[in-house]
């Protein structure tokens, strides 16, 4: 067992606060504002009392924060995809845990179902690999440059598809239809590409190079910048037949 600081208390350390404390890691949160009776004021945190010190901060921030860190005993890591493990070097031990996941309060997650990759200082990069053993079944070492790689094929996977379904519900709203309502869709949509890979998977009029279907729907489009997201997908889609 471990005692372990989950510095920042948003939708990824809540998560980690719960899958870490149920392994029998004794697990204490901080953060700047304070928003359960169990979460402390980040003025109570004294690095030197943990083993492990998790920085669940946005990443704009993680480089200010681990600066302001008193260097200890402690193992620094931060959960960021995109941000080097640089960005904690003034701690002689520190490393990251990036949980290739997307995580929301209300949903429970299921830490046996995805990969967390891991990358350390020389100094702690085994201690780290074992601690995030304790709680994954698949930890995976990479280094800063491919996780800043693998963050934006995340983004463009994750991020950017919901957009699309966001945009999908806006449209359907208009004719008293709800997201719900393509479901199935939605889903065969996702069973296909991870069956046949994305690359074989690719249906509908660009695909088709329809250009009567498509400029219809251009002219459905009011908005200017739907329009050009429109034709700017449709031409990806094409280049890359």
């Amino acid at each position: 067992m471990s005692k372990v600081a989950i510095i920042g208390y948003g939708n990824v350390g809540y998560h980690l606060a719960n899958r870490i404390s149920s392994k029998r890691h004794e697990v204490t949160i901080f953060s700047r504002n304070p928003s359960e009776e169990f979460v402390l004021s980040i003025d109570q945190f004294d690095p030197g009392s943990f083993e492990f010190i998790i920085l669940s901060v946005p990443d704009d921030i993680v480089k200010e924060m681990s600066d302001q860190i008193e260097t200890s005993e402690a193992i620094v890591l931060h959960t960021s995809g995109a941000n080097p493990v640089a960005d904690l070097a003034k701690h002689p031990k520190h490393g990251v845990m990036y949980p290739l996941q997307t995580f929301s309060r209300t949903k429970e997650i299921d830490f046996t179902t995805f990969p967390i990759f891991v990358e350390g200082s020389d100094e702690g990069e085994r201690d780290i690999f074992t601690f995030v053993r304790s709680f994954s079944n698949d930890v995976r070492l990479l280094t800063s440059a491919n996780r800043s790689k693998l963050h934006l094929a995340a983004v463009f996977a994750c991020n950017f598809s919901n957009h699309m379904f966001h945009l999908s519900e806006s449209l359907l709203s208009e004719l008293d239809m709800t997201f719900q309502d393509i479901q199935p869709l939605v889903e065969e949509t996702l069973r296909k590409a991870i069956e046949l890979n994305p690359s074989q998977s690719q249906t509908g009029p660009a695909i088709r190079e329809d250009d009567e279907t498509i400029s219809s729907h251009l002219e459905m489009l009011k908005d200017e910048k739907l329009r050009n997201l429109y034709k700017l997908i449709s031409d990806s889609i094409r280049d890359n037949k």
